[in-house]
């Protein structure tokens, strides 16, 4: 059955797709996931501690990623190896299903964690900043570009450090706070991101948030990316499943 995914978020967009001449996705919900180093199309990368593995506590199909550690910028970097070019994709929507916290209520949310598409990069985050490193999605870091502080998350695309992306226009969004309900710690929150146009919308929970960004990157391959490091705290986040879904380039391979 084809089924229309909140009509408000991504209406243009059907799941499963019917039209694999024209369009594809990548869709990960863990459901039967391996050994993440060895088994899977996966590259890990610890930095000094972390890991990613199967979390059981979930129905459904879920993984913790966990820093392993409370010192700063060690964790895991961990990226999908089926990805995209936005050029060739035209537009595009991601999603993904994550908590900040093993034990509802208790946050786990640090300021070096990163969830959406990022080229291939072992060091996507280092000393609280982006690297420079080609990105679409969204960012906890603290320092550099794009910033922001404890207790949000920012959408944001483009080069990081290089000077190139200044970060215009992104959109800050409130998680793990009193005010916004515990949303992304008490209970799993879905953070998505419509690009059409050339500019990309964040969502959550399928509602329009902040001001669109059009600072995307272009001619370069996009991979499905999440980052989970510590900054004093040991950082720990569980994804319940990502997608990305676009349309196909009639002249790519």
């Amino acid at each position: 059955m084809t089924v229309r995914y909140d009509s408000g978020m991504a209406g243009g967009f059907t799941f499963p797709i019917h039209t694999p001449q024209r369009q594809f996705q990548i869709f990960e919900d863990f459901v039967g996931a391996q050994n993440f180093d060895t088994d899977e199309t996966v590259t890990v990368t610890q930095a000094t501690s972390g890991t990613i593995a199967k979390d059981v506590t979930v129905h459904g199909g879920a993984v913790l990623l966990d820093a392993g550690a409370a010192t700063s910028s060690q964790g895991v970097n961990v990226q999908f190896n089926d990805g995209i070019i936005l050029d060739e994709a035209g537009d595009l929507f991601f999603e993904a299903r994550v908590r900040f916290a093993v034990t509802a209520g208790t946050s786990t949310l640090t300021d070096e964690m990163f969830i959406g598409l990022a080229e291939s990069d072992t060091t996507i985050i280092a000393s609280d900043a982006m690297s420079d490193t080609a990105f679409l999605g969204f960012s906890t870091c603290s320092t550099g570009n794009p910033t922001t502080t404890d207790g949000y998350i920012q959408l944001a695309g483009n080069v990081s450090s290089s000077g190139t992306g200044s970060g215009a226009g992104a959109t800050h969004i409130k998680i793990d706070t009193a005010a916004n309900d515990g949303v992304g710690v008490d209970d799993f929150v879905r953070l998505g991101i419509v690009v059409r146009n050339g500019e990309a919308q964040a969502f959550v929970n399928g509602e329009k948030v902040g001001a669109k960004i059009s600072n995307l990157p272009t001619s370069t391959v996009l991979l499905p990316s999440l980052v989970c490091q510590a900054d004093g705290v040991q950082g720990k986040m569980i994804v319940d499943y990502f997608m990305v879904s676009c349309a196909r380039s009639s002249t790519a391979l």
